[in-house]
């Protein structure tokens, strides 16, 4: 490994525990990885140490060994989740865990080809399990961060079969910021711009947004209690953690009754650690009444029957197609990274945090009676395009212009 490229692993895993989670000193952080990118999970854990972390526990995913589960157990015995796991979220929440997941970009291949159902209970099981630690991180209890780690499968996935991972840095460092004189404060004017987009939105007071392109036409509605956040979160100690590296978004939680018409995926998302492309969702009253895919059919299918929540929305994301991923003009085949280069929905629980009067609603019924779904899970799907008209309705029935070709206007 070259030196720049040192230099550049160093200041990424620097940014992700100083703006990512705003590590504290004493406070303890896990760190969730695949084997190929546990190289990078410890130079978050170094940079952690040097920051005064007291712990620093990292959790290894092995996608290969999962695909061996699904190949030869029953779906009952791929739900199984020790009763432990449950302690050890109980621990972390008690104890103000920080949390960083690196996405498994290096191993999903080991799943390409497993029983779509067997992978549904896996998941299910594991959700099942982390609900409640699932729940205090959507409501901004404690500070988590979703990453990515350069290597050379995804390297290839993304440039082409002979591409190195020297040459992926390339494309990388301007998206992540790291070519900046000073990553973390170029990071801090970035997410004051994006929460000045918030205070926009807010303030037009939405209370329908039109979505149309020349395969989507969507309308989905808001509760007059919804509020819009993007560039990072608060926590209860008036802190604030970035949850996302990179992100481009502005986002709330819809009502999830509301969503009318149909919309089609503009990028391929990982569901299940597997990859489906070409998406149409059909929604009436809010549930998803129809879904073709064109890759991944049987993926989505269960996706779709993990729960009652999975059916409905639980998030509006608006992206600038001037987005430097979405300037890049590649495909990461992360969910991650190709969020954040389009306007997207996601399928599954919303974030209460996005609610005005989230501290009343401490249970599923108040949650579901303010119109923000809950599901074991929550999935990204891209629906941007340089074509996206995007029109607010607001609760005093003007229409405003918020994107135009996929671009902000507003």
């Amino acid at each position: 490994m070259n030196k720049d490229m040192q230099s550049l692993i160093r200041t990424y895993a620097n940014l992700i525990v100083t703006s990512g989670v705003s590590l504290y000193p004493g406070q303890c952080l896990q760190i969730k990885s695949g084997p190929d990118t546990y190289w990078f999970a410890q130079e978050i854990a170094l940079a952690a140490y040097e920051s005064g972390a007291q712990l620093v526990r990292i959790e290894t995913e092995d996608l290969k060994l999962i695909g061996k589960r699904a190949e030869v157990q029953t779906e009952k015995e791929l739900s199984y989740v020790p009763d432990f796991n449950r302690q050890i979220d109980f621990e972390m929440m008690v104890k103000d865990w920080a949390y960083v997941r690196i996405d498994n970009t290096e191993d999903r291949h080991w799943l390409e080809h497993a029983d779509a159902a067997k992978l549904s209970a896996y998941k299910s099981g594991m959700a099942e399990s982390g609900k409640f630690y699932q729940i205090s991180r959507m409501r901004n209890e404690h500070p988590w961060c979703v990453v990515c780690a350069p290597g050379p499968e995804w390297a290839k996935a993304v440039l082409g079969p002979d591409a190195t991972v020297e040459e992926f840095w390339d494309v990388l460092a301007p998206i992540l910021r790291l070519d900046t004189p000073d990553p973390i404060q170029a990071w801090k004017d970035h997410s004051d711009m994006l929460l000045k987009r918030c205070k926009k939105l807010d303030d037009l007071h939405i209370a329908k947004l039109h979505f149309t392109n020349s395969f989507t036409d969507l309308t989905i509605g808001f509760t007059d209690k919804h509020v819009w956040m993007g560039g990072g979160d608060p926590l209860p100690s008036g802190g604030w953690f970035i949850a996302n590296i990179p992100t481009e978004e502005v986002f709330t939680t819809p009502d999830r009754l509301t969503a009318e018409g149909y919309v089609t995926t503009t990028r391929p998302v990982s569901v299940m650690d597997s990859l489906v492309e070409g998406v149409t969702l059909e929604f009436a009253g809010g549930k998803v009444i129809s879904c073709t895919a064109k890759k991944g059919q049987a993926v989505m299918d269960r996706f779709l029957d993990t729960d009652e929540g999975a059916r409905y929305l639980g998030e509006v994301a608006l992206v600038d197609e001037d987005s430097p991923i979405a300037q890049s003009n590649h495909i990461f085949h992360s969910i991650l990274f190709d969020e954040n280069a389009s306007c997207h929905l996601a399928l599954g629980a919303g974030y209460p945090s996005c609610l005005a009067n989230a501290a009343e609603l401490n249970s599923d019924e108040k949650l579901l009676s303010a119109g923000c779904n809950r599901s074991l899970v929550h999935t990204d799907f891209m629906v941007g395009s340089a074509d996206m008209h995007i029109d607010a309705i607001t609760r005093d029935g003007d229409r405003v212009t918020i994107m135009d070709n996929g671009k902000f206007v507003l």
